[in-house]
């Protein structure tokens, strides 16, 4: 995997380094390392309005003053960027607690070693009023686009089963987000659910055929940092400068919104105008435990997976870091 340093203008860009098939390439000259007094590392990031304290710790050299040389990894999906860390060509990522719920059925060794951001507002489901959609149930019949194995296809089933509409009366098309949009505009599909920035994306190019459709009361988002677990054992301190950085960035986030918008257009275009939809906060909660769980659940149910034992989501989460750097910053049951 080729590693990226410098700040892309658009998401267009960024999606287009993926899309031509980096993502099976081995990380080449992006091994851990030290230049001078840096340690030189990688970080997967998928290029959302919630990877903010990544993109601002970067671009305001908070990484920097702690001693890291961040190479940033794009990635269109949260879920691409676990991968990339559990295949080792990252050292660290940004992803949804869905995917690390389906790794942890899997019995992947990864370490969850924070929460950096949450959402009650981040899925949201965009459809085409000239195909009758209009309100939730409007769905019935209507084909739906949705990227599997992400918490898209959570929020999509959470979504159906509030408004009673039974899953198989709805068309389901697993898709690539990057793919959804143009799905939508030549009408191959009704509705998708995706996330910013590919949900303003998809508003833009309907207009005033668009409709969106959303819910904050049934599905709370958590955004993680995490890292294959014999890097964290064997390099506690570099999780500690990661920490470090990602918290100041916090600080900036909450204090400077606007110039924050500005340095996020950058990486993500249009996107940046959701940041208010997330709160930022650095910590480790247990409300994520109790989130993994009821999504294993629901794994289990839906026959999404080929477990059936509930895995012990605690042991997938590292709470050293935290606990030396910010220990009011944890709030969860571990000992």
């Amino acid at each position: 995997m080729k590693c990226f340093n410098k700040p892309k203008s658009t998401i267009t860009a960024i999606i287009a380094l993926v899309a031509i098939g980096l993502t099976g390439i081995h990380l080449v000259g992006c091994e851990r390392k030290r230049i001078g007094n840096e340690e030189k590392i990688t970080i997967a990031v998928s290029p959302q309005p919630v990877s903010a304290p990544v993109y601002i710790a970067y671009a305001k050299g908070y990484f920097d003053r702690e001693g890291l040389k961040v190479s940033l990894q794009p990635f269109v999906t949260g879920k691409e960027a676990l991968e990339s860390v559990l295949k080792g060509t990252a050292h660290f990522g940004t992803v949804a607690e869905t995917p690390l719920m389906f790794a942890g059925l899997k019995g992947e060794k990864f370490f969850i070693i924070a929460t950096v951001a949450d959402s009650n507002k981040y899925a949201k489901i965009v459809g085409r009023k000239d195909r009758g959609i209009k309100v939730p149930e409007d769905l019935k019949g209507r084909k739906v686009g949705v990227s599997k194995g992400t918490n898209a296809e959570y929020f999509l089933d959470t979504f159906l089963t509030y408004y009673r509409i039974p899953l198989e009366q709805v068309h389901i098309f697993p898709m690539q987000p990057v793919d959804i949009a143009e799905a939508l505009v030549k009408g191959d599909i009704d509705a998708a659910v995706t996330w910013n920035p590919h949900t303003t994306k998809q508003q833009k190019l309907l207009g005033a055929d668009a409709i969106t459709l959303e819910n904050e009361s049934i599905y709370k988002m958590y955004w993680n940092i995490v890292a294959a677990q014999d890097f964290v054992k064997a390099h506690p301190e570099t999780v500690k400068k990661l920490l470090r950085g990602l918290m100041q960035a916090q600080h900036y986030i909450e204090h400077n919104p606007e110039d924050t918008r500005k340095i996020m257009a950058e990486y993500i275009g249009e996107g940046s105008a959701a940041l208010g939809d997330f709160n930022f906060d650095v910590r480790l909660s247990q409300s994520l435990i109790l989130s993994l769980e009821a999504e294993a659940r629901w794994a289990v149910r839906k026959r999404l997976t080929d477990a059936s034992d509930m895995p012990n989501f605690l042991r997938l989460v590292y709470t050293g870091g935290m606990e030396a750097v910010a220990p009011d910053s944890v709030f969860i049951v571990h000992k």
